[in-house]
């Protein structure tokens, strides 16, 4: 919190203790709507509904209203009685109502949409139709349209009569049948006679979505062409709406937070929610089936430990993280430049051969590096560790080998020493090998891993799920998976 915003919180709760709403009103008469809405979450839910209610007028106390966070608007509306929040509603732009409503349930939302106005309810009813997430949920229905016959003139006359809340860079020009046909930027207006026709002066190619585009695709739109406002039309080519510069700021706030929250195995939803059980549950959906996946790690070891000394197996395993992070980590570094790729949605980020061309040749320079690094690193760490792997096995040639319980010495007849304990005996531990099983390992693992790093987000895409997905746990958890096999591989071939 900055100092000022601690000065207006202290100087609000100061005024709540001396129930003085006069100075209340003073204090808060001047302040702008998103300053308040940052102190009010650290106010008691009773002071919320008091200044909202009896100290600010509907308008701002909407504009505060949808300026809270998800989970604390929620907050603030549950302790407001459904008259309350239809007159805030009612004070919001269509497509900030819609919004708002389209967090409560479709009783609550409908309860609400009954003591408004019916025409104000019709045009926050028909943007909740829409999914919230494409140009229809985001659009506002709030859009200047006129006939491209028109004049100049005419505009003028028309801007005079019609209250806008958001900012107008341009007029639309439709034909009778409400058909998108151009557009019209403020200046050309200013710059030409009342009596020039629309159509003369107008752009006749117009930036426009359809209301079933997703929101990303949206605001790759409006940042590829530079627009401040984009069109949005339906299959008919009718003009529905418009989406502004500050929509798609949103837009790219919440994706960017998507993609974050991905990549940490996560969901955005958990901010949205006042439950700590709720959030974990989110949580414990990805770390659950990871752990799950980890088993396959666990399997690759005991397989492994099964076809080498127990000398052998002590050396390897110290390893074992240190080729397992490795993966995971150039994994994501892939994964995530390809996911930002498609966020950003620029075309050759979507071309498979063109990725893996860049990024291939990126693991090909990694590669080589990390294995030699880990090499130098190995060779430095064995003399701490092969002694102990020494004594392990010298422990096993001479302590007797137990078979169902039973020494060796008084084993039932037919049983056998333990293979394990044989092999021990006969391996001979040349650190050099291991050290070079161990960079060549490390080579091969960030190779695969940044190639997994490529696929994932593009299986995933052609899916039609998240590519976001492929950078969390998930890439990492198949990475360990694939690097230690891998690892045990090579260092069965080389070391022994």
């Amino acid at each position: 919190m900055s100092e000022d915003q601690g000065l207006l919180h202290r100087s609000i709760v100061e005024a709540l203790e001396a129930r003085n709403d006069d100075e209340l009103r003073t204090i808060l008469r001047d302040e702008r709507a998103v300053d308040i809405a940052d102190v009010f979450v650290l106010l008691p839910d009773e002071d919320r509904s008091h200044i909202l209610i009896d100290i600010l007028s509907p308008h701002k106390a909407a504009e505060i209203v949808i300026h809270l966070d998800e989970a604390v608007r929620g907050e603030v509306v549950e302790d407001l009685a459904p008259e309350n929040i239809s007159e805030f509603v009612s004070e919001l732009p269509p497509d900030d109502a819609a919004d708002m409503l389209g967090e409560m349930s479709y009783e609550e939302s409908h309860e609400i949409l009954e003591q408004m106005p019916d025409e104000i309810a019709d045009r926050i009813e028909e943007l909740l139709e829409y999914d919230e997430h494409t140009a229809g949920g985001r659009m506002n229905t709030d859009v200047v349209a006129m006939l491209d016959y028109e004049t100049v003139g005419d505009a003028v006359t028309f801007l005079r009569q019609v209250p806008m809340e958001e900012e107008l860079h341009h007029i639309y020009l439709v034909d009778e049948q409400g058909q998108l046909t151009g557009v019209v930027p403020l200046r050309r207006m200013v710059i030409n006679s009342p009596e020039t026709r629309l159509k003369a002066i107008c752009n006749p190619d117009p930036v426009y979505v359809n209301v079933r585009d997703d929101q990303e695709e949206v605001l790759q739109v409006i940042r590829r062409y530079d627009v401040p406002t984009v069109a949005v039309v339906d299959d008919g080519q009718k003009l529905v709406g418009r989406i502004t510069h500050d929509d798609l700021m949103d837009v790219a706030d919440e994706e960017a937070e998507e993609d974050i929250f991905r990549v940490a195995g996560t969901d955005p939803a958990e901010l949205d929610t006042r439950s700590v059980f709720r959030a974990a549950r989110i949580r414990l959906t990805w770390l659950l089936p990871c752990m799950v996946g980890t088993l396959g790690t666990a399997l690759v070891m005991i397989l492994a430990k099964a076809n080498v000394s127990v000398a052998l197996f002590a050396i390897l395993t110290p390893f074992v993280p240190m080729i397992g992070a490795m993966a995971g980590n150039s994994g994501i570094q892939t994964s995530t430049v390809v996911v930002r790729g498609f966020a950003t949605g620029e075309f050759a980020a979507t071309r498979l051969g063109r990725v893996f061309f860049r990024e291939g040749r990126i693991a090909l320079a990694m590669a080589p590096i990390c294995g030699g690094f880990a090499w130098i690193l190995v060779s430095l760490a064995l003399p701490l560790l092969s002694d102990d792997a020494q004594k392990a096995a010298a422990d096993i040639e001479t302590k007797p080998t137990t078979v169902s319980g039973q020494s060796a010495g008084n084993s039932f007849p037919g049983t056998a020493p333990s293979v394990t304990a044989k092999n021990a005996a006969k391996v001979r531990i040349i650190p050099n090998r291991i050290a070079v099983a161990v960079g060549i390992a490390m080579t091969c693992t960030v190779l695969f891993a940044s190639c997994m790093g490529i696929a994932f987000p593009f299986t995933f895409r052609y899916l039609g799920v998240d590519p976001a997905i492929a950078s969390g746990p998930l890439v990492t958890t198949f990475n360990d998976i694939l690097s230690v096999s891998i690892y045990f591989l090579i260092a069965l071939a080389i070391a022994t």
